[in-house]
């Protein structure tokens, strides 16, 4: 119990220092763009530029040790298990590869999408909705591990579904992605609005689903997990608006499903 209440914190503490990070590059844009050309910063500036350097010297020291000690970080490339593999026995195993995996792929998608849209990534989004899964869906992660090859994208399709709901709601519910107010700060900045309910479910559909359907698609497919990824990442960016629609719908879970479902079983 102790080692799980560790985990968790240490998980919890990287998200904040990566909020910490992005509060303060923030901040010091905002800063330089009202001060004048060729006047020096003001000693509050140069406390900001220190801190960041800090945090971001810190980070990145974290980042390569972890490159250099964790399988298949070394060549930068993304990861990507079958589904059944994050969930073996080993719950901490398995949700130490989901979280870590899941989060590279949503921060590079994230990446991609228009100023303002993106959902927030956090580890601890990944952790939730792993350990939801293994609580509200404990029957059907066993029904997958024993399913006949013809069955297996019916029961991993409710799976998919079911995690990508949990990751979706726990983006929605941040206050820096839930709210359609801007703060003052964040105007005077220039900074985009924050998009729409609708666009926001969009945007977490599109940083969340490809890696959820790489993995998915993994179960039964040798491909490298960059082929995996592309080919997930076209056909979530093609059908984002019908996933989002679903997501809101009575029974998101029964309907997401049947999008996954369609999906595995249609891709190669």
């Amino acid at each position: 119990m102790l080692r799980d209440a560790s985990l968790d914190v240490a998980v919890h503490l990287k998200d904040r220092l990566r909020d910490m990070r992005d509060f303060l590059r923030t901040q010091r844009r905002g800063l330089l763009a009202e001060r004048p050309p060729q006047r020096p910063p003001f000693q509050m500036e140069a406390l900001l530029g220190h801190a960041v350097g800090v945090v971001d010297d810190t980070l990145t020291l974290a980042e390569s040790v972890s490159r250099a000690v964790l399988p298949g970080r070394q060549d930068g490339e993304p990861a990507v298990w079958p589904l059944t593999a994050y969930f073996t026995p080993d719950p901490i195993r398995g949700e130490r590869a989901f979280r870590r995996h899941m989060y590279r792929t949503a921060k590079a998608l994230a990446a991609t999408v228009e100023d303002g849209a993106a959902p927030p990534i956090r580890e601890t989004t990944f952790a939730a909705a792993h350990a939801a899964l293994r609580r509200r869906h404990g029957h059907t992660l066993v029904t997958l591990a024993s399913a006949a090859p013809e069955a297996r994208p019916r029961v991993a399709a409710v799976l998919l579904a079911a995690l990508l709901q949990e990751m979706c709601a726990q983006a929605l519910d941040h206050d820096d992605f839930g709210s359609t107010a801007l703060s003052g700060a964040r105007r005077d900045a220039g900074e985009a609005p924050v998009p729409a309910v609708a666009g926001r479910r969009a945007a977490c559909i599109r940083c969340f689903a490809p890696g959820l359907l790489a993995s998915g698609l993994a179960l039964s497919n040798d491909l490298p997990a960059a082929d995996l990824f592309e080919i997930a990442g076209l056909a979530v960016a093609a059908r984002s608006e019908r996933m989002a629609a679903a997501l809101r719908a009575d029974r998101s879970i029964a309907d997401l499903a049947g999008l996954f479902e369609s999906l595995l079983m249609h891709l190669p």
